[in-house]
């Protein structure tokens, strides 16, 4: 933990809380269809079944009233499971007080047996047929992301950081994962840098729509 400017009581404790939410999309002919939220094993849809997300590193910056400015950072979060509900990561002392220009970086990093993002589920064509899909972003991530302005009194409050997945294929079409390269015995879609990279590209750049951040009192 570092901080610009020593505060003289810490009455307060901020976590980090990770979730994904509408894991089922729809993946439509037609780019404006796609990226609605539909019943899960919807033909024509994209279904993530886990999502996992290695978090190296979370700075926490703020203008803190009375006290200027300030910078939290709390490392090796790694392996954050998106699918367990408000399960919580890291801790920060926080002084009361009001914080306006609340921002927040995450670096997303490789572990030694992770990549920065992993998502795994079922592509269902429009015919019914289901094929397993793995989309691997293995190259790190910076992520910004700001929050609302916050009156803190003494208590526990909470990040959290939530990741809409239907985002990802917003704006796609189904012809982007059938027409993909097929792995193994299972015709699996692998989505990484090294396979299937023009899909992979396009999930990268939704990527950062996806995330949001609220922080509020537990």
């Amino acid at each position: 933990m570092a901080c610009t400017k020593k505060e003289t009581a810490t009455d307060t404790k901020l976590s980090y809380s990770f979730s994904a939410s509408n894991l089922n999309a729809s993946l439509s002919s037609n780019a404006s269809a796609s990226g609605a939220v539909v019943a899960p094993g919807t033909n024509g849809s994209i279904n993530w079944s886990t999502a996992s997300v290695n978090v190296a590193k979370i700075e926490f910056s703020a203008i803190k009233s009375g006290s200027g400015a300030i910078n939290l950072e709390t490392k090796n979060l790694y392996l954050v499971n998106a699918l367990k509900p408000d399960s919580l990561s890291g801790t920060v002392a926080l002084a009361s007080g009001v914080y306006e220009n609340n921002q927040f970086n995450l670096t997303l990093a490789s572990s030694l047996t992770n990549p920065p993002l992993l998502l795994t589920g079922t592509y269902i064509e429009a015919s019914g047929t289901k094929i397993p899909v793995r989309f691997e972003m293995n190259q790190a991530q910076v992520v910004k992301l700001e929050a609302k302005r916050v009156e803190v009194t003494a208590g526990t409050y909470v990040a959290k950081v939530t990741v809409q997945l239907n985002a990802l294929v917003t704006g796609l079409t189904a012809s982007d994962f059938g027409q993909t390269t097929r792995t193994g015995s299972n015709n699996m879609i692998i989505i990484s840098s090294t396979i299937n990279r023009a899909l992979y590209e396009k999930l990268v750049t939704r990527f950062t729509s996806t995330l949001s951040v609220d922080f509020s009192k537990k």
